[in-house]
């Protein structure tokens, strides 16, 4: 599965999508406490708009979005 937001598609496994997600949070300088992304993706875990990893309403890995503290739910869940 793919992030439907990339232009290259490519395959991914989960452990491809942790390690990506993980990474690119090293960049981030403005993510939430880890209670508030747990809540975050349990709320994205339920969704369904959520296909595989992908949020398919924004295209992000919904992980890595939750994350963040400058984003919010393109559906309003968070």
């Amino acid at each position: 599965m793919s992030c439907i937001g990339c232009e290259i598609k490519e395959s991914t496994t989960n452990l491809d999508v942790q390690q990506l997600i993980e990474e690119q949070l090293l960049l981030e300088t403005n993510v939430v406490k880890e209670q508030v992304k747990i809540k975050r993706i349990k709320l994205c875990e339920t969704c369904p708009f959520r296909v595989a990893h992908t949020c398919s309403k924004c295209g992000c890995f919904f992980e890595f979005r939750a994350s963040l503290a400058v984003k919010k739910c393109p559906v309003g869940h968070w």
